[in-house]
């Protein structure tokens, strides 16, 4: 992989401070439960239990421990003549992988014999694993010394209840080195009793009730493979974060900032010979727009871009600024790469080692010289480059690139960007960079809309980094200076200010960043699906709306995000569109982070956001991938949910989401969110009524991706039932019926459908 691969892998936007093609095979990652307790007892497996150890590792099972261990142990054990030694040390873990998939709804425990050796007391969980990703754990109790001891560890109990998973694993539990300790006798335990019978829910569709339209430009991704842009139909594809705050595009070569050793990598072109024609940045527009989509790109403002040699750069010389913490080469010890270059340092330090006079008291490298990688440019640079790309594909109106956004959250320069600059952005700073770009970008194309401030995300709404970097979040010298108006709602005024004063409005879109916190946002180590994050994960949906949610993170308060942006913008400046251009609810293959990447979704329409963006497309085949499918490819021949997000209300809205969209053909969708680790049996009543017909159902669940899940008659008088599995989306999809006459009377009769599910 050439450095600017790795580089383009590595991407990533400014972290959210988490503190104060069709035939593509699908993969599933879904998980469930919360943590569970150790029950102890003494029994022996029965003929329908799966064994997993008895003297050797049994069939359909592979031995991928990494502890230093030994399957074929003489003494001690506890029956037969072998046992597993296992030192359960630094994290290690037994682990069996499974050939095959398992399905927890058929295994209620897991049989462990467990001997603490002669000192005893070591501390082991059992964690359940699919592919990469975890479902659940339980901690056992401490190991017994000198003796055998028989645990059941009750899945149920630890609200392991249902979804797949292919590997068992025993680990260090202490993150020590523990004395050696044995396993033997290890199975899987059969459940045999009855499923529990499904919650009942009402639910209510009024299609003439609270219609807004729906914007299909928030389906849109950043980045992600062109072909798969065009399969999936994703209607904006962004060129954005970090890495392209400094992107040079005469020469192809941008700068990794923080994420990636603040380098300068060089892009991949087919001949640097005829560059500026043939960038990266034009290969990312011809492409785009040949799937489809539109394009948002990204205008450099922070005043800098890399040097112009299409070479490799590093911001943070060990050789030039000292003994630094960490380096390229470190980074991947202790076997790095041959092109890794141990001189580019990662910028922090060591006080009492690094006295070069660079090494600040709190461990930075600060003083050294921005012309190391970069060079100064102003709004003539921006303004060059849109005439470069109106010179290629036209402008806006005829078909080019439609969007520009102000480059990417300004308000974190100061740290994502400190090579080049340490000072924070303030109100003023922010505004006349506005002003300046915006009127290049017009300048070179009057029909481009503009998208701005792009700002990282709560602070950044309320406060400059001026403000934060006086201690404050939502307050500080720096708004109360501008007449205590949050940053963003400050902005908006002069938006319509200045388009009062000069005719032009600047901006077109309030554009900003959310990730919800608390370790839900599927970025660094924040991607767990673990019992606890996943219902975590869903509940932060309601960040988005709901005014009487208390965020369950450092935020403490209601964020009521969209509500609280619309209002800013009726306020302040009407008119102006609201953007998200970077969010993420999870991974990719998470089975909570699918359901909240779809809820996510219906709430954008619902609530009246105007265009968006996922950071970064979902990998393809994935379950967050089917999320989006489910609006604009359910069917996989096309079909798409398109028209008004009309009321859809139960009367259990904490375990079951609940969205309806009227389409312009009078089509109707119902969506319906199973949020709970338990079946819901939902009965659904359409106030108005359908004409005679049926309708299909499209889901995707725990165990299956995104497909046909069979059809709903619709025709009577009582409400249709319909069995939602566990942690499932699903999408009835009212369209086509009678002639495509759905509506009998425009939804005046009051009379409501009766619809019977039909399994496939």
């Amino acid at each position: 992989m050439s450095e600017s691969s790795r580089a383009q892998a590595r991407r990533s936007p400014s972290p959210a401070p988490d503190r104060p093609p069709s035939s593509t095979p699908r993969r599933f990652a879904l998980s469930t439960a919360v943590l569970g307790v150790v029950l102890l007892v003494a029994t022996a497996a029965s003929a329908q239990d799966r064994v997993l150890y008895d003297d050797a590792i049994a069939p359909g099972f592979q031995n991928w421990s990494w502890a230093v261990h030994d399957f074929d142990n003489p003494a001690p054990v506890a029956a037969g003549t072998r046992s597993i030694l296992f030192e359960a040390d630094g994290w290690t873990g037994i682990y069996f992988r499974s050939d095959t998939t398992l399905d927890l709804a058929d295994w209620k425990a897991i049989d462990v014999s467990i001997h603490g050796g002669s000192a005893g007391g070591q501390r082991v969980r059992l964690r359940l694993q699919l592919g990469s990703d975890g479902v659940g754990d339980i901690a056992l109790a401490p190991a017994p010394q000198g003796t055998w001891e028989t645990r059941r560890l009750d899945l149920r109990a630890a609200g392991l209840a249902f979804g797949p998973f292919d590997g068992i694993i025993f680990q260090d539990d202490s993150g020590l080195d523990q004395p050696t300790l044995f396993l033997d006798e290890i199975s899987l335990v059969e459940d045999d009793g009855p499923p529990p019978p499904p919650t009942g829910v009402e639910v209510t569709v009024d299609p003439e009730a609270d219609r807004r339209p729906i914007d299909p430009r928030i389906y849109g991704v950043a980045f992600g493979d062109a072909d798969r842009v065009a399969e999936v139909g994703y209607p904006v594809r962004r060129w954005g974060g970090n890495s392209v705050t400094r992107y040079n595009w005469r020469t192809a070569v941008h700068n990794t900032a923080f994420d990636y050793f603040f380098q300068n990598i060089v892009d991949e072109v087919v001949d640097p010979n005829l560059l500026p024609e043939g960038s990266s940045s034009d290969i990312f527009i011809d492409e785009t727009r040949a799937a489809g989509a539109e394009v948002l790109m990204t205008a450099p403002t922070i005043g800098w871009t890399p040097l112009d040699p299409r070479e490799k750069k590093w911001a943070f010389s060990v050789n030039a600024y000292g003994p630094q913490l960490g380096d390229e080469c470190s980074f991947y010890a202790p076997n790095p790469p041959p092109w890794c270059t141990a001189d580019s340092g990662d910028g922090t330090c060591d006080p009492a080692v690094n006295t070069t006079g660079f090494c600040t008291p709190d461990g930075l490298i600060e003083g050294n010289d921005p012309g190391d990688t970069s060079q100064p440019v102003g709004p003539s640079y921006v303004e060059d480059w849109v005439r470069h790309v109106v010179s290629r594909v036209g402008t806006a109106a005829q078909g080019g690139v439609r969007y520009w956004a102000l480059d990417n959250e300004p308000m974190l320069w100061n740290s994502t960007h400190r090579d080049i600059r340490t000072t924070p952005v303030t109100y003023d700073e922010l505004w006349s960079r506005t002003l300046d770009y915006s009127s290049a970008i017009r300048a070179a194309d009057p029909t481009a809309e503009v998208l701005g401030p792009v700002v990282w995300g709560w602070c950044a709404y309320f406060t400059s980094a001026a403000d934060v970097g006086d201690g404050s979040c939502v307050d500080g010298p720096d708004r109360q200076a501008h007449d205590g108006l949050p940053l963003l709602e400050w902005y908006l005024r002069e938006i319509c200010a200045e388009e009062a004063s000069t005719g032009t409005r600047p901006v077109d879109y309030l554009d900003l960043h959310f990730y919800p916190q608390g370790g839900v946002a599927g970025l660094a180590d924040s991607s767990s699906e673990d019992p606890a994050t996943a219902a975590r994960r869903l509940r932060a949906v309601r960040e988005l709306w709901d005014p009487s949610w208390i965020s369950e993170s450092w935020v403490a308060e209601p964020v009521y995000l969209i509500p609280r942006l619309r209002s800013w913008i009726d306020q302040r400046c009407p008119g102006v569109g609201l953007a998200i251009t970077e969010y993420r609810w999870g991974a990719d293959d998470g089975a909570s982070s699918a359901l909240a990447h779809a809820e996510v979704l219906a709430l954008f329409g619902r609530e009246g956001v105007d265009l968006a963006t996922r950071w970064v497309a979902p990998d393809p085949g994935s379950k967050v991938e089917d999320a989006f499918e489910l609006f604009l490819d359910y069917d996989g021949a096309g079909s798409s949910v398109a028209g008004e997000s009309v009321r859809a209300t139960s009367d259990a809205p904490d375990g079951l989401g609940t969205y309806a969209v009227r389409g312009d053909g009078g089509e109707l969708w119902v969506l319906l969110i199973n949020r709970d680790t338990q079946p819901l049996e939902a009965d659904v009543t359409v106030q108005g009524g359908l004409v005679a017909g049926s309708a299909p159902i499209y889901r995707f669940d725990s165990s299956n991706p995104l497909g046909a899940a069979g059809t709903v008659a619709v025709g009577g008088a009582s409400p249709f039932t319909l069995v939602l599995p566990p942690r499932s989306v699903s999408l009835v999809a009212a369209t086509g019926i009678g002639g495509g006459e759905i509506f009998a009377d425009g939804f005046e009769s009051g009379n409501a459908s009766a619809w019977s599910f039909v399994s496939p």
